[in-house]
């Protein structure tokens, strides 16, 4: 098997080497190969906040019946795209990359100001979206992310039976 070995730098500046079938240099310039990766790595992202942030990480859909299925997958990416929209409009006020912002604590403070506002008088919205941004755009991710205290390692297996000590009566 052959293999082509592209290096490239994070945006962190750590040294990576993707390594791919596409042989042909001038057909596929290491440029747009590292770059689809990136993209792809996007996807990726985007597929587990959706897998296991808003589903709950459930192993099936609810629904019974192809269309009840295709009705919530649906459901799903349609609340998907609001939680986005809205981190997108809230990044663009607080002046920042919409990357910028967690989704998962995005999702969660939506769910709880959207189960609020399904029981508030109308006029109460507004304000209650107004602060709902405001709260969002404080909770930045930060510039830097630490490092590993600890460094990867391979953990034990644990045993299926389990383990009794027995100590010597003196």
């Amino acid at each position: 098997w052959e293999a082509r070995a592209i290096e490239t730098v994070s945006r962190h500046g750590r040294r990576r080497i993707l390594l791919t079938s596409l042989l042909d240099t001038k057909a596929w310039p290491a440029k747009e190969i590292a770059a689809q990766y990136q993209e792809r790595w996007h996807i990726e992202t985007s597929y587990r906040e959706l897998k296991q942030d808003m589903l709950g990480d459930e192993l099936t859909l609810r629904s019974g019946t192809p269309e009840t299925v295709r009705q919530e997958v649906w459901g799903t990416l349609l609340a998907y795209n609001l939680v986005r929209l809205e981190m997108a409009e809230i990044a663009r006020e607080v002046g920042v990359a919409p990357t910028d912002l967690r989704f998962t604590t995005a999702l969660h403070y939506l769910r709880y100001e959207w189960s609020w506002l399904a029981i508030s008088s109308p006029g109460t919205l507004p304000a209650r979206l107004l602060r709902l941004r405001e709260r969002l755009g404080e909770l930045l991710l930060p510039k830097q992310r630490r490092g590993r205290e600890c460094p990867r390692v391979v953990k034990k297996l644990p045993s299926r039976y389990p383990i009794k000590q027995v100590r010597s009566a003196k």
